[in-house]
């Protein structure tokens, strides 16, 4: 019989494998974007303040491989008020200055075919910034939508991270380790599902979920259980709100049957487990997330 201490052990160098590796490397680079615009803007040295880390990486449920880091940098409500008197496609006027401020110190800052405005970096990195400002109420990011000719839209991505937060302290770092695993089996099978909904659908299944309690000896439970729920989900709903902000998050495409061969392929490694088999095992756990599953 596999014991749930071996369990456990493959299942913590799993999630150790699963680690952003080049931390430093993107808070550098995200300091000096701080600095300069921080310095421009807000007229402060500070190399920190006004920035926060957005997507799956303000998330921490990103995994290693990431290339597309996204940070709102908030700018001076009166830079909103000036661009609101103007005309035009004042959206795009904006993103556009504040990739000129950035030229002078990171030359290859491009405003993209999307209207995002991107630095790229020689190691396929990419840190897409979106500027923002703070509503008078405090409750939204108001940013600029340039597409369709311009508008302003609100979105609360702090309060996101927050409930996330929350939501992983309550269930023992459990949320966070769920969604970076259901990543590699993303990525390694090239499931069309958007990470927001995969950081959503794992809060959700948490809060229903009959294990939520438990410690690592209970991981392959858990994914099959959470694989079951994905392919359990009806195929009509197309869409979630997003938890802490209710912002609408769409289905791509149809996941439901990726979420079911992995299903079935949990099922097989947790009864190759129980026999002893963890060797065995092991080979099916890395067909569903990849070589970062220990061997």
């Amino acid at each position: 019989m596999g014991s749930r201490a071996d369990m456990a052990d493959k299942f913590r160098l799993f999630i150790d494998n699963l680690r952003i590796d080049n931390p430093e490397v993107i808070s550098r680079r995200c300091r000096e974007i701080s600095q300069v615009l921080n310095l421009h803007y807000w007229d402060i040295k500070s190399d920190t303040r006004n920035l926060h880390y957005l997507g799956s990486y303000g998330r921490e449920t990103a995994i290693k491989g990431l290339t597309n880091i996204n940070v709102l940098f908030l700018l001076p409500y009166r830079v909103y008020q000036q661009y609101e008197k103007g005309s035009g496609n004042v959206q795009e006027s904006l993103l556009n200055e504040v990739r000129d401020v950035l030229i002078e110190t990171h030359p290859d800052a491009f405003v993209n075919e999307d209207k995002c405005l991107l630095l790229p970096f020689e190691d396929g990195i990419s840190i897409e910034i979106i500027p923002g400002f703070i509503s008078l109420n405090k409750n939204q990011i108001i940013y600029p939508e340039t597409r369709d000719g311009g508008q302003w839209q609100t979105f609360n991505p702090i309060r996101e991270i927050e409930f996330i937060n929350e939501y992983n302290y309550k269930y023992g770092g459990k949320v966070r380790h769920l969604a970076r695993m259901t990543r590699a089996w993303k990525m390694e099978h090239q499931v069309p599902i958007p990470g927001m909904l995969i950081d959503t659908l794992v809060m959700i299944f948490m809060d229903d979920w009959e294990g939520n309690q438990t410690s690592f000896g209970y991981y392959g439970k858990m994914v099959q259980d959470f694989m079951e729920y994905l392919a359990g989900l009806k195929t009509e709903q197309l869409h979630w709100y997003a938890k802490g902000s209710n912002r609408k998050i769409e289905r791509q495409e149809d996941f439901g049957a990726f979420a079911n061969i992995a299903f079935k392929k949990a099922k097989q490694a947790l009864e190759l487990e129980a026999k002893g088999e963890g060797y065995e095992a092991n080979k099916i756990w890395r067909e569903i997330f990849g070589r970062s599953f220990p061997v």
